[in-house]
């Protein structure tokens, strides 16, 4: 565990956190600066607003962005085997539809894979667009490319793994990591979608880099001491997570009609 984990991770084990009553526990994460107060307000549509007037503003409670950051960092940290157990079963699948195929073919099924999952549940339900000028006045639009939007839902991630099971970050400051076993995962819904959606991530990284479909500007970040670039052996099990993946008889077809098709150009 790094040194900004290890500063928030059992930093309230002696505070009888799990004695206290929800408003209690915020007023002491506020006093030891795990929580941050702000004031907001809610801007009606065509409709103004004193902004002057404090009585329209409300004071909210988040948790300070290092927070974010460790105790997200503690749930890949802690799950890595399950997000890479998602990476797993989906190449151990890839690759055996890919045997003997030329590089060509192997794009396409590849292609078809990195649609179908950037286009699932798990994917970014939101999309970015950006309306451009030609040199020559013609406008021009580009979409954001689909990794960078996965980025962007990455911090969101972060933000709702605390605010949808707050339980959880009580018993990361408490410092009981055996709290976070395998049979959380299929009791807390937040839980199992972020290993689901790190672990597609992992996917779509590994597709675009080998057949190039995206260009993207988001640098990639590290978060915990994830082993991306260590090699390791694994035995396939069943899967505990089920990838958007087509089924044999959806990718048969497919790869009949678009891949070993023998269809000709009509001459003219």
């Amino acid at each position: 565990m790094d040194k900004r984990r290890k500063k928030y991770f059992g930093c309230l084990a002696n505070e009888g956190l799990q004695e206290l009553t929800s408003e209690q526990r915020l007023k002491l994460f506020k006093k030891k600066k795990l929580y941050i107060s702000s004031s907001v307000v809610a801007i009606p549509f065509n409709k103004t607003i004193n902004l002057k007037d404090k009585s329209n503003f409300k004071i909210r409670l988040d948790p300070c962005p290092p927070l974010v950051e460790a105790y997200y960092a503690f749930i890949l940290q802690r799950y890595q085997e399950n997000i890479n157990n998602v990476f797993i079963n989906f190449f151990h699948q890839f690759n055996n539809y890919t045997i003997g195929v030329k590089k060509k073919e192997a794009k396409i099924i590849a292609r078809l894979l990195f649609m179908n999952i950037i286009n699932n549940k798990n994917a970014p339900g939101f999309d970015f667009v950006h309306l451009l000028e030609n040199p020559d006045g013609i406008p021009k639009l580009e979409n954001t490319p689909k990794i960078e939007l996965y980025y962007t839902k990455r911090e969101a991630m972060k933000l709702n793994t605390i605010q949808n099971y707050p339980e959880g970050l009580n018993e990361y400051l408490t410092g009981n990591a055996n709290y976070f076993d395998e049979k959380l995962i299929d009791k807390v819904t937040i839980i199992k979608e972020t290993i689901q959606f790190e672990g597609e991530l992992k996917i779509i990284l590994a597709l675009n880099k080998q057949y190039k479909f995206e260009k993207y500007s988001t640098p990639l970040p590290s978060i915990g001491n994830q082993s991306e670039n260590k090699s390791s052996k694994k035995t396939i099990k069943d899967p505990i997570f089920k990838n958007k993946i087509p089924t044999d008889d959806e990718m048969d077809a497919y790869l009949m009609e678009y891949v070993f098709s023998e269809k000709k150009t009509p001459k003219n």
